[in-house]
């Protein structure tokens, strides 16, 4: 299964690794402290075999014990040194690694909340959330474990290759002429552990969308009896997985497994030929133990080599997917005020489709004079919740424009729009807090103001029953709440902006017939203040609030009028008016 996280690329693009760079920019000093320490590192690292060698040489083999303690001695500084080196050095570079994981996932969150709404459609949640937590993980590790600690590895290799060179060239041809054997077959498995990589990180997103996306929808899962199909859809995810995670673990394996055996080899080699240079006095026996050191300090580094492969590869997809993230095209900010007015708004030709074949609005125009009460009815699907969403900017018309006031929206900038315009939604969402936090989330408000808003939504009560605007607390999505309580409190939260503009989706379908009437009042009292947009679908609450009607019929204005003018027409509001007057009669015979 194949999905849009697996991104395409060279193994270790050099375009992506001169972008991760200027993220070191601002710890530089922490990265280049990290870099600056690997040479001594790699140097203490090479001198410790030389130790051994003048110990069993010049002291042990003669019977010198007395110049084995300053030997000794030496050998313990040096194993000081390294471990007081190796802490300094991984300190520094886990903290910039740290830090640059903290500044890509606010860089990417910041990013999410600039992205046009119609690109979340298409978009998992649990793909996101993996995006902004495992890849930036596995982006924070590109620096500290691998880029810099494949440096110091190389070094040491370097180092140690030179020093075995300088004190046999033969013995050292002989423990390396398994080299390219090993460069063979690590060249041979880096390609399908590249592949698999990408599989793997693209199927871990899936995973996380399904779980989320299931999580959210449990109950219809558990009313539509949908537990053993979700359970088999999730089965054959996790199989899928688990076929590519174990796929992993062989390849891996594999790898590691070709480095020791090499390793060994290469040890074997060392034995047999630096013995017989041994018995024929060619070398002496202190220079072939640091041989056999040398030899396992050199396939030490490359075993390490192999993981840091594995690193660069995870972290190489995970970078893929997060500037993949950072690039995706933002709409155009816009740089207009909404000035102060009563809230015209106008939708002049207007076209629209979520997906091209589909248009949702067909050149609709209409106009909503400043403090008008405007209803918006019609079947379901008719475009009334897209026009709200076209007014509130979440998306943009394909053609024609929407204005406020005269200014296009899309020529407004965010902040001006968010301030003049409240929106109650169909299913309102409240956020983990306190109710304050739900309400005014940046303290613009005063207490007074925001008792005042709760009180004219018919949500005091439930304020003050829950304990306070600080005490009271609500869960994720507010569901420790019923549906008319959060309709309430959303309520509250778009009248405390003193907006402009008021849309309510469908915003008392959930309400009893109390907490409705403290919304008819509030919205009357609103008259002359602030322009109303209603979508209803009971079209009684849209004759009873609504100075004007407008009926939509598959995203075109067809009616338009009062509740008395649209019934005389006798066209398709008559015709809905009659089957609702139907089916409420209906319900009271029943009744």
């Amino acid at each position: 299964m194949k999905h849009d996280d697996e991104i395409r690329g060279r193994f270790l693009d050099l375009a992506l690794l001169r972008r991760f760079v200027p993220l070191l920019r601002p710890y530089r000093r922490g990265a280049i402290t990290g870099f600056a320490l690997l040479p001594a590192i790699s140097l203490v690292r090479t001198l410790e075999p030389l130790c051994l060698q003048r110990a069993i040489d010049n002291s042990l083999l003669p019977g010198r014990l007395d110049l084995l303690w300053p030997i000794a001695a030496l050998l313990i500084a040096l194993l000081l040194a390294e471990a007081v080196l190796v802490f300094s050095q991984s300190w520094c570079v886990q903290v910039v690694g740290q830090r640059v994981m903290a500044d890509l996932r606010r860089d990417s969150f910041a990013k999410l909340s600039r992205l046009p709404q119609r690109w979340f459609d298409w978009q998992p949640s649990g793909r996101l959330v993996t995006r902004l937590t495992n890849d930036v993980e596995q982006v924070g590790d590109l620096f500290g474990s691998g880029i810099v600690s494949a440096f110091g590895d190389v070094l040491t290799m370097v180092l140690v290759l030179s020093v075995m060179l300088s004190l046999h060239v033969g013995l050292t041809l002989v423990a390396f002429a398994v080299a390219p054997l090993l460069l063979g077959v690590l060249l041979l498995l880096r390609r399908p552990m590249r592949s698999l990589m990408r599989r793997l990180r693209a199927q871990t997103a899936g995973l996380n969308g399904f779980v989320g996306e299931r999580v959210n929808g449990m109950a219809e899962v558990q009313i539509f009896g949908q537990e053993q199909s979700s359970a088999e859809q999730f089965e054959a995810l996790q199989q899928d997985y688990l076929s590519a995670a174990l796929s992993w673990v062989r390849w891996e394996t594999l790898f590691y497994a070709s480095v020791h055996l090499f390793g060994s080899l290469a040890v074997a080699a060392i034995i047999w030929q630096g013995g017989a240079q041994v018995l024929g006095s060619h070398i002496s026996f202190g220079t072939l133990v640091a041989f056999i050191e040398y030899a396992r300090k050199f396939f030490m580094p490359l075993t390490e080599l192999a993981a840091k492969f594995s690193v660069l590869q995870t972290s190489n997809a995970a970078l893929e997917r997060i500037f993949a993230l950072l690039d995706e095209r933002e709409e155009a900010a816009g740089m207009l005020s909404l000035p102060s007015g009563p809230g015209r708004v106008a939708f002049e030709a207007v076209h629209f489709a979520y997906q091209p074949s589909e248009p949702v609005v067909r050149g609709l125009s209409l106009e909503v004079a400043g403090g008008e009460c405007v209803a918006l009815v019609g079947e379901t699907g008719c475009g009334k919740t897209t026009l709200a969403q076209l007014l509130l900017g979440f998306y943009r018309p394909d053609s024609g424009r929407v204005l406020v006031n005269g200014i296009e929206v899309q020529q407004l900038t965010r902040e001006s729009l968010s301030a003049q315009l409240g929106w109650v939604a169909q299913e309102p969402f409240l956020f983990h807090g306190s109710i304050r936090q739900n309400l005014d989330a940046d303290g613009r408000y005063r207490n007074d103001q925001l008792w005042a808003a709760l009180e004219r939504s018919g949500a005091r009560t439930l304020v003050e029953r829950l304990g306070g605007l600080d005490v009271a607390a609500i869960d994720s999505r507010g569901r420790n709440l019923s549906s008319g309580e959060r309709q309430l409190l959303s309520l509250a939260r778009a009248l405390v902006k003193q907006p402009q503009v008021l849309i309510l989706d469908e915003a008392t379908s959930h309400l009893d017939s109390d907490s409705e009437r403290r919304i008819y009042q509030a919205l009357q009292g609103l008259s002359g203040q602030c322009t109303r947009l209603l979508i209803i679908h009971h079209l009684a609450l849209a004759a009873r609030l609504a100075d004007r009607i407008l009926v939509l019929h598959r995203g075109q204005l067809c009616e338009q009028g009062s509740h008395q003018q649209l019934l005389a027409q006798g066209g398709r509001y008559a015709r809905l008016w009659a089957i609702q007057t139907l089916q409420q009669d209906r319900e009271k015979g029943n009744a």
